[in-house]
């Protein structure tokens, strides 16, 4: 056997392992591999013949050293097609190999390059080393899996051996880090992101990196939790309203405390109350139910309320107004103290309130006040046929790409039809609701149905739908329409339902 180029390798992967400086700072992982081995087409040239492969199993511990960097320990079991045989030989091979990653923080795919040691053992009676070289990539799956796909070329140091092994499989993460601290955020090996304030928000993302904070506000804190960030807050350590910009306001009259002159009484002049209107706020005003003058301490002159009308013919002499002294703000012909909606024009008929869809029912008591529904006790329409039929057919219409919540193109038509419906019913909401059949997990599941609702929801909203009219929800596989056990039912159970209701 030549042993000098073993040394060489060894001496090589010493060298790569002495990159990582430190000791590892990341989970190790396990990675489980279906192989594919061929010994017949190197020593025969013929690469064409895919039957010479044979099958075998392979499983890794993979060593991270640091961000570029992994040691693996690779078993592997299985058969081989040896040229001077008929039948299959069965090997185990043991062996040791660097990875050299091309790491990118982002990036799904994680391609490398791998050299290695192999010592192999042929149908329990001879061994036999390998050189491996060879590439691979790592494709992310979620926080701590991931597919492996790798292909090497086997030099053999002993007789004709020279061989293929290709391998796709699974691998997971084990192991701790630090004070026995799982790194939350690794998803592949040398993949963690630094929090410095231990506020579960990676450095990167985190506009208040040595703050703990939320991520309401990006890591930045919120110490009085009144759902303003510090930075924002001109009392941060006191909760308050954003109307004071997070200081106190015990009255609720929109002034904070340290600029009400009456903090515990609601007011709107510098925070108290002027009950008579008159300007003067009621702690100096001499008459504070009755509207005066300044220069009479707030107490009311001939014409208390300085309308025209005098006070012993205003039937309002507390409010200035044109009807007999009285106000008429919506200018309709009743007066505010007769109007039920003396801030909108409307008719005698219906005291004072509109009707603007000229259905026989007040706005404010109509569901669908720009919509007319006559004879509905509601004042909403009822939906047409032919509308309810669109929404119906959008329920399997809408498609979209395989696991994804893409929009296939063909799905616009279908939506465009739905955008056209909801024109015509402008008083209603619509809510979007996602479901999926049974395969895959439940949270996927969930997840996956919610993000679907999701997309039409911003496609809906990009044609000109109210973002205010649209609710947005996922069922998961929880609401099956059709048997799950059979592709047809489990196709119709992939949808999204469109229902239409009044605000």
């Amino acid at each position: 056997m030549k042993k000098e180029p073993i040394y060489i390798i060894l001496i090589a992967l010493f060298c790569i392992s002495s990159l990582s400086a430190q000791s590892p700072t990341r989970p190790n992982a396990l990675v489980g591999k279906r192989i594919f081995t061929d010994y017949y087409s190197p020593a025969t040239s013929d690469f064409t013949d895919f039957d010479n492969y044979r099958g075998g199993f392979e499983i890794d511990y993979l060593r991270n050293l640091s961000s570029k960097v992994n040691a693996v320990i690779p078993l592997k079991v299985g058969v081989v097609n040896l040229p001077e045989e008929e039948n299959n030989r069965t090997i185990i091979s043991l062996g040791f190999s660097a990875q050299l990653q091309h790491y990118r923080e982002n990036n799904i795919l994680i391609p490398y390059g791998m050299a290695g040691i192999s010592g192999e053992l042929e149908a329990f009676e001879n061994t036999n080393f390998h050189i491996p070289v060879g590439a691979g990539v790592n494709i992310r799956l979620g926080r701590y899996a991931y597919v492996n796909i790798q292909s090497e070329f086997r030099i053999s140091l002993d007789g004709d051996r020279d061989n293929f092994h290709h391998g796709i499989g699974l691998g997971f993460m084990i192991g701790k880090v630090g004070d026995d601290e799982v790194l939350e955020e690794i998803i592949l090996p040398g993949l963690a992101k630094p929090d410095t304030d231990k506020d579960g928000i990676p450095d990167n993302d985190d506009i208040c990196p040595e703050v703990a904070g939320i991520a309401a506000f990006n890591g930045c804190p919120d110490t009085d939790k009144d759902g303003i960030e510090d930075a924002m807050d001109q009392c941060p350590n006191d909760s308050g309203p954003k109307e004071t910009q997070g200081c106190p306001d015990t009255d609720g009259d929109s002034v904070s405390d340290d600029k009400d002159k009456c903090p515990t009484v609601a007011g709107t002049i510098q925070g108290c109350p002027d009950t008579d209107g008159d300007g003067i706020i009621d702690i100096e005003d001499k008459c504070p139910e009755l509207a005066g003058d300044r220069d009479a301490s707030g107490c009311p002159q001939q014409d208390t309320d300085k309308d025209g009308v005098p006070d012993h013919l205003d039937q309002c002499p507390n409010a200035a107004g044109t009807l007999m002294g009285c106000p008429d703000t919506d200018g309709d012909g009743i007066a505010d103290s007769k109007d039920k909606c003396p801030n909108s024009k409307g008719e005698g008929r219906f005291g004072g309130c509109p009707d603007t869809d000229g259905d026989g029912i007040i706005d404010i008591e109509d569901k669908c006040p720009n919509s007319p529904g006559p004879n509905m006790p509601n004042g909403c329409p009822e939906i047409a046929k032919e509308d309810v039929a669109i929404l119906d057919y959008a329920l399997q219409a809408v498609q979209f790409e395989t696991g994804s919540e893409l929009l296939k193109i063909e799905s616009n038509v279908v939506l465009d039809q739905v955008v056209m419906v909801l024109g015509n019913y402008p008083d209603h909401q619509v809510s979007i609701t996602g479901h999926t059949d049974d395969r895959g997990s439940y949270s996927n599941n969930e997840e996956l149905s919610i993000r679907r609702a999701r997309t039409c929801y911003v496609y809906l909203v990009s044609k000109g739908i109210d973002p205010s009219r649209i609710l947005v929800g996922g069922m998961g596989e929880m609401v099956p329409i059709a048997d799950n056990e059979t592709e047809e039912g489990r196709s119709l159970n992939r949808r999204v339902e469109f229902k239409l209701f009044p605000k």
